[in-house]
C-alpha cells in the first residue's frame, strides 16, 4: 500500500488522529475502521462468491466502493494499512471460542502488531464478542471498548476471556506465530464455501458505533445505542438495499433471488 492509498483508506474511516507508533494509536484505527466499515458476508451470502485476499482487489472493495468484508479481507488491508504507517505487523490464525457445539476450526485472522516494545492482538473483523479495540498481550484483565477482557499467556497460545456480568466467557485463543499468506486461501475457501459454514446460513451485516451497534441478520435489523434498542423487518429486495444504503453505506443491487 503506498503513500496515497493509505492517506485514502485514512479518509475512507475518518481518521485524523496521531501517527505515532503507540498503542494508542493503533486503538484509535481499529476503533475507527469498526466504526465506518462493516462487517458483511455479501459476496459469500448473495452471490456465492470466495472473496479475493489480493490487496488490490480488496482496496478497491473496501476504499473504493465503500463495502466491507469478514476477517479475512478486513484484517488483510488493515495490515497493509498498519505496514505502511511504519508498524511491525503479521498475520496470525485465531481460533473462535464460546458457544454451544463442537470446537470450531483455525478460522479466523487477525494481526500481531509490534509498539512501544511490546506486542498487541488487533483485530478489525470479527463481528462478534470480540474486543473492539487493541488488545496487548500481557497477562490480566484489560478495558477494551468499555468491556473488561483477561488475558491468559498459557504454553502454547495466548487465550481472551470476556466478562460477562459475573462470568467470564472464552472468546479466543492463537499463538504469536507469523502465518503466511497463502495459508490464509485454503481457510478462506473453506470458510466461505463450506456447506455449514456460518457466513452461509445467512445475510450478516454489523457496524459499531460509540455507544452501540447496527446489526442486519437476513431481513431483521437490530440498532442498538445507549441502552435502547429498536427492531424492524424489511420485506422487500428494494427496502433491503435503501436500509443497507442508509445503515452501512453499502449501495449494491441484490440478485433477484436474493432470500427475503
Amino acid at each position: 500500500m503506498n503513500d496515497r492509498q493509505a492517506e485514502a483508506y485514512l479518509e475512507r474511516i475518518g481518521y485524523t488522529g496521531s501517527r505515532e507508533l503507540t498503542g494508542s494509536t493503533l486503538d484509535g484505527l481499529i476503533k475507527a475502521h469498526i466504526g465506518s466499515v462493516p462487517f458483511e458476508n455479501l459476496d459469500i451470502y448473495e452471490w456465492h462468491q470466495v472473496p479475493s485476499l489480493e490487496e488490490a482487489d480488496l482496496y478497491e472493495k473496501i476504499v473504493g466502493r465503500h463495502r466491507g468484508g469478514y476477517c479475512f479481507e478486513q484484517n488483510t488491508l488493515f495490515g497493509a494499512l498498519l505496514d505502511a504507517l511504519g508498524f511491525p505487523v503479521y498475520p496470525i490464525v485465531v481460533r473462535l471460542l464460546g458457544g454451544p457445539g463442537p470446537l470450531r476450526p483455525y478460522a479466523h485472522k487477525g494481526l500481531i502488531v509490534s509498539a512501544e516494545g511490546r506486542n498487541w492482538y488487533c483485530d478489525v473483523g470479527f463481528g462478534g464478542p470480540g474486543p473492539k479495540g487493541v488488545v496487548e498481550i500481557r497477562e490480566g484483565e484489560q478495558e477494551v471498548g468499555g468491556i473488561l477482557f483477561r488475558g491468559t499467556m498459557r504454553p502454547e497460545n495466548f487465550l481472551i476471556e470476556r466478562l460477562d456480568g459475573d462470568v467470564w466467557t472464552e472468546v479466543m485463543y492463537f499463538a504469536e506465530r507469523p502465518i503466511e499468506p497463502c495459508d490464509f486461501l485454503p481457510l478462506n475457501f473453506y470458510t466461505a464455501r463450506e456447506e455449514h459454514s456460518y457466513f452461509l446460513t445467512d445475510r450478516m451485516l454489523n457496524l459499531t458505533l460509540p455507544n452501540g451497534s447496527k446489526a442486519l441478520t437476513g431481513t431483521h435489523f437490530t440498532l442498538r445505542e445507549n441502552g435502547k434498542v429498536t427492531e424492524r423487518d424489511v420485506t422487500t429486495k428494494e427496502e433491503l438495499e435503501q436500509l443497507m444504503r442508509e445503515e452501512y453505506g453499502i449501495d449494491v443491487v441484490l440478485p433477484d433471488a436474493a432470500k427475503l
